[in-house]
């Protein structure tokens, strides 16, 4: 179900790096234009890994593949969860670029980086105790 997927979010990659820049451009007050920021001066794109496609997938390729669960309560939880990792991932964004002028930048960007992955993870283990309280899963 995860290649599908990502296979699906994949072509709409920079449309969503355009909205998170214009999600975040008007948030820190700053300059932006299509999938860039800028901010204190500096020029800073928004590409397709920062959109997180690969984890949204991950998501939903786990919750959409889960058997014997409505499709209502599948819907409903990957609405959530798309809300949470991309407010996640604009609080990263934000706190990379706030923390732009560290001289070890590369460092602090993929240490904040990783924040993503073990949101995606999170909200897997709270699907399955979702499922286990309503007895969906023994």
């Amino acid at each position: 179900m995860f290649p599908l997927i990502y296979f699906f979010i994949k072509p709409f990659e920079y449309e969503i790096s355009k909205i998170l820049a214009y999600i975040i451009g008007n948030l820190l007050k700053t300059q932006y234009f299509d999938n860039v920021i800028i901010y204190n001066g500096d020029a800073y794109t928004i590409i397709s890994a920062c959109t997180c496609s690969l984890e949204m997938s991950l998501f939903l390729g786990y919750v959409l593949a889960t058997p014997k669960v409505s499709i209502k309560y599948k819907f409903l939880y990957s609405i959530f969860g798309i809300f949470v990792i991309n407010i996640a991932n604009i609080l990263r964004i934000i706190l990379i670029l706030k923390n732009s002028y560290i001289s070890d930048y590369n460092f602090v960007h993929n240490i904040l980086s990783f924040i993503i992955f073990p949101v995606a993870l999170l909200l897997n283990f709270i699907w399955v105790k979702i499922l286990l309280k309503i007895g969906i899963v023994k």
